[in-house]
């Protein structure tokens, strides 16, 4: 709990919704915070509970309009969809928020992040996470957060550890690869199938890697430069000939 008083009041900021109901059992709680009114409680993007302390409407150079923000023991905000309040309390309040593009990430991201790398569906990781119990509200966050780059990276790195906790590299996949497209009961799309699958799980198939994976494909497989050119390009016909 963070505890802040201004003009002789003191104003409580809660770690989650669990810690927020020990002390307000029945009060109300406004998921979104960009619907919630002055003197609400809110959850803030990181699951943090706060009381709205000022809702106003100004003119916004960045949005060339006149914009609603609100004050928060998180600082203040306009109300848009990519604003972010969340993290550690700042010393200015006044001051707005400028997290987006930061590369701050909470303890509650990590984890969302290493729920989703195991294979957790987004919105059920967001849900237990941020201690939220609107689906359609988690939904929404939860895409959110995956299209930031922060978070997408912080995915990728955490199936990376858990591919070499499991003894899986990228020679591994090739080798097993080879083994697939080797058996002769099997066509050519399907075996250009496994093959995309697996290095794009294996991340060789990135926009930067793409040609140095195709050479090691034609060297693994032995495949013609024009099926490689099918498979490059996902041009892969479904009645392909063995």
């Amino acid at each position: 709990m963070h505890i802040k008083t201004i003009s002789g009041i003191a104003y409580h900021l809660y770690e989650d919704e669990k810690e927020f109901r020990k002390h307000h059992l029945k009060e109300d709680l406004e998921e979104d915070w960009r619907k919630a009114k002055e003197g609400d409680w809110a959850l803030s993007d990181d699951g943090q509970v706060f009381t709205v302390l000022r809702r106003a409407v100004m003119y916004s150079n960045q949005y060339n309009k006149e914009t609603d923000y609100i004050r928060t023991l998180l600082g203040t905000a306009f109300v848009t969809d990519n604003a972010k309040l969340q993290g550690t309390p700042p010393r200015d309040i006044y001051t707005f928020t400028r997290r987006k593009n930061s590369k701050y990430i909470t303890s509650r991201e990590k984890l969302f992040a290493k729920m989703v790398a195991m294979g957790r569906d987004s919105t059920d990781a967001y849900l237990t996470v941020f201690k939220t119990q609107n689906r359609r509200y988690a939904l929404n966050r939860s895409k959110v957060l995956l299209r930031q780059k922060r978070i997408r990276t912080l995915i990728n790195k955490e199936v990376e550890g858990l591919m070499d906790d499991l003894g899986i590299t990228k020679t591994y996949l090739l080798e097993n690869a080879k083994s697939v497209v080797d058996k002769t009961d099997v066509r050519d799309g399907d075996k250009l199938r496994a093959l995309e699958t697996l290095m794009k799980i294996s991340g060789l198939l990135s926009t930067e890697k793409k040609t140095d994976s195709i050479a090691l494909i034609q060297e693994f497989t032995g495949f013609s430069k024009d099926k490689l050119k099918a498979f490059e390009t996902g041009l892969i016909e479904e009645n392909a000939s063995q």
